[in-house]
């Protein structure tokens, strides 16, 4: 039998939720493999950072002077993919997950939780479906929106049987960030967040964080269903020490 820790702690510095990713990875390779049975999954939000995965390199950074200046990190990481942007307002997955034990592939994985993200905003108008060329979820071009727009970002690492990284959707978050990058390697890529597809958008923070709270609310339930165990709410202990966090890279 196993069993789904999900934690939910708000706003998290990046380089911490890496660590903890990390930690939490290395805790459940140290198991053996028939006690390899509890996964995580941590959803929450960012502080504006910008993370490359392997394929990443600094050229998709159109001004390191202007990110130095207003204090947004960058992060090399191990995940798929290349540049993407991170902000309050978004919510992020990251599944801590013994698939090896549990019986999932990767892409099968990737392409349900994409799929389950597509059916959490789907109460709200947004029609929205993955696409595993260009890996993240978009927008279903109609006459009004003729091109098709980015909504999330979907990138993961699997070692040693344990999956890290995860899913991004922008809900909430401004997205100027987004025009700071050349986002998946691809200049000119049209975003979008769920608000530009509600008739009356909410404006007030609470508002906001409640929207934010019932996608994520659906999407746990979703998700832990397709994997057949039961989401519990759990804390963890984070590491304080922020000289023990992964570090961003130098400019």
């Amino acid at each position: 039998m196993h069993t789904l820790k999900l934690i939910t702690p708000g706003v998290v510095p990046y380089g911490q939720a890496l660590t903890m990713q990390l930690q939490l990875r290395q805790h459940i390779a140290a198991l053996p493999a028939e006690e390899q049975t509890t996964g995580y999954l941590l959803c929450l939000q960012h502080p504006p950072v910008i993370t490359l995965g392997k394929r990443g390199e600094t050229e998709a950074l159109l001004n390191t002077t202007f990110l130095q200046d207003n204090g947004v990190e960058v992060f090399k990481i191990d995940r798929g993919g290349e540049a993407t942007f991170h902000e309050p307002g978004q919510l992020v997955v990251y599944p801590i997950l013994p698939i090896r034990s549990m019986n999932l592939g990767v892409v099968d994985l990737i392409r349900n939780m994409a799929d389950c993200m597509a059916k959490s905003v789907a109460p709200f108008g947004a029609d929205v479906s993955y696409d595993k060329d260009t890996p993240g979820l978009w927008t279903t071009p109609d006459a009004q929106h003729p091109v098709a727009r980015k909504m999330a970002s979907v990138g993961m690492r699997v070692s040693r049987g344990i999956t890290t990284h995860g899913i991004a959707i922008n809900l909430t978050n401004p997205m100027l960030g987004f025009s700071w990058i050349v986002p998946c390697g691809m200049p000119g890529t049209p975003f979008c967040n769920l608000l530009n597809f509600m008739d009356n958008p909410p404006t007030l923070p609470e508002v906001k964080a409640e929207l934010i709270r019932q996608v994520q609310t659906t999407f746990v339930q979703l998700f832990s269903d397709y994997l057949g165990v039961e989401a519990t709410p759990d804390t963890l202990e984070w590491p304080d020490d922020e000289s023990l966090w992964e570090q961003p890279m130098a400019l």
